[in-house]
Order: structure tokens, then C-alpha cells, then sequence
């Protein structure tokens, strides 16, 4: 009898040094995972981090560019100011140029557009279904546009062919900064024009009042629309020489 009560104690022994050694290895296993995580989100961060940098250097980079183009075109409105004849006609056209191009502030009359998003009980079980979205924006700004509004801003942000007005969660992206709702658009033009296209039957207040999307559009004797303060740079894009005009539409 004893001889079996000791066998059975080293099968004890036997079983419960074989459990160690599994929780041993199994408690290695998991820490060296959870150090492999950490150095992978590690290095994620890190790189995000230079990424980050990387933008912020550039778009300091562009911002001093502008300011250096709109210092010497000072200077060329000072210089063609002082003479008559050619230099009258120069200065008109850099004005009417700067106008088209968004690179000064502008003033007069036209209408402000005030976009809030729904507050209605949510019926659709979609939240996303009662907030404004980017294409929201562009219908109004779109509309605006082909009513003759001569320049926008949304936010404050003047906007240009070149400007993007994208979702980013649950802000819109203008100019490369965030914004989120109330989203207040601004644009001048014949302001009467202006506001019979937005508030037009079936129009593009009637579609978002049915999502009750609140849009108050209302008439102004003066605005004032800043001037794009980003800088614009074409990577690709330039003037085309006159030789090459005969092989417009051809491919390369």
C-alpha cells in the first residue's frame, strides 16, 4: 500500500511539474509579445510623428513662399502706380488678376448662407443621416457658383478651384484645416440672383430641409470676403509654350 501511495505522490509531482513548466512557458510567450506590440506601435508613432513634422515643415515652407510673392507684387503695384500709360493698364490687370485668383479680400453685396446640423429624433437608426457633409457644402457652393457668385468663403476660408472641402470624421476639411458645424458660407454677387437659386422650389434648401438640416440663407448690402491665405503650388501644371500648340491633344 505504501509502495503505491508513493507512486501516486510522484505522478503528483510528475503532473504538477509539467503544469509549471507550461505556465512558465506560456507567461514567456505572452511577454514577448506584448513587447513585440509595444515596439511595433512604437515605431507607428514614431513614424507618424515624422510625418507629421514633415507636413508642418512644408506647409511653413509654402506660407513664407506666398508671403515672398505677395511682398514683390507689392512692390510692382508701388512701382507701376508711379508712371501713366502702360504701367496704368500693368496695375488694372494685377488687380483684376489678384480678384480671379482669390488672392485679395473682396467686398460687396450678396448673401450668407447658415447651415446647422439636424436636430430631428433620429428615425433612421443612422446618425450620420442628420449631420452636414461635405457634399452638402458643395451643393450650396456649387448652386452659388453657377448663380454668378463672384467670390465664396466657408468658415472664412476663401474658396478657390484648388480648395478641397472633404468629410474628416465628424468635421470638413477646407483649405486644410478643420471645421465643424455651424458652417457659415459667404458669397458675393448679385444678391437677389443669389438668393432665388438657393431658396428656389426643389432646390437645394428644399433637399436638405427634408433631412431637416437647418439652413437660413439671408440677403446682405456688404460682405467682407478674406483673401486665400494658403499658398498655391503646381507640381505639374505650366504655361504651354507656343511651338507646342500643334501638338495639343496628342499623347506623350
Amino acid at each position: 500500500m505504501r509502495q503505491g501511495r508513493r507512486r501516486g505522490e510522484l505522478a503528483v509531482v510528475a503532473v504538477c511539474a509539467v503544469l509549471g513548466f507550461l505556465l512558465a512557458v506560456q507567461l514567456k510567450s505572452v511577454k514577448r509579445n506584448s513587447e513585440g506590440a509595444d515596439t511595433a506601435t512604437t515605431l507607428r508613432l514614431e513614424t507618424l510623428q515624422e510625418l507629421y513634422n514633415d507636413e508642418l515643415n512644408r506647409s511653413a515652407g509654402l506660407e513664407a513662399q506666398l508671403a515672398q510673392v505677395q511682398s514683390e507684387l507689392d512692390l510692382y503695384r508701388a512701382e507701376a502706380a508711379q508712371e501713366n500709360g502702360y504701367h496704368d493698364a500693368l496695375k488694372a490687370e494685377v488687380d483684376k488678376l489678384e480678384l480671379l485668383s482669390g488672392m485679395v479680400d473682396v467686398e460687396g453685396p450678396g448673401v450668407t448662407v447658415v447651415m446647422r446640423d439636424s436636430t430631428a429624433a433620429n428615425v433612421t437608426g443612422d446618425e450620420a443621416d442628420y449631420l452636414i457633409h461635405d457634399s452638402d457644402l458643395l451643393s450650396v457652393i456649387n448652386e452659388l457658383r453657377a448663380a454668378g457668385a463672384e467670390a465664396i468663403s466657408l468658415n472664412g476660408e476663401r474658396i478657390l478651384g484648388i480648395s478641397e472641402i472633404r468629410c474628416t470624421g465628424a468635421v470638413v476639411t477646407v483649405n486644410g484645416r478643420r471645421y465643424a458645424a455651424p458652417y457659415i458660407i459667404m458669397a458675393v454677387g448679385d444678391k437677389d440672383t443669389l438668393y432665388s437659386a438657393l431658396t428656389m422650389r426643389s432646390g437645394v434648401v428644399d433637399v436638405l430641409g427634408q433631412w431637416k438640416i437647418d439652413v437660413t440663407v439671408t440677403m446682405n448690402d456688404k460682405l467682407l470676403i478674406p483673401k486665400y491665405s494658403g499658398a498655391v503650388e503646381f507640381r505639374y501644371a505650366a504655361p504651354a509654350l507656343a511651338e507646342d500648340a500643334g501638338t495639343e491633344g496628342e499623347a506623350g
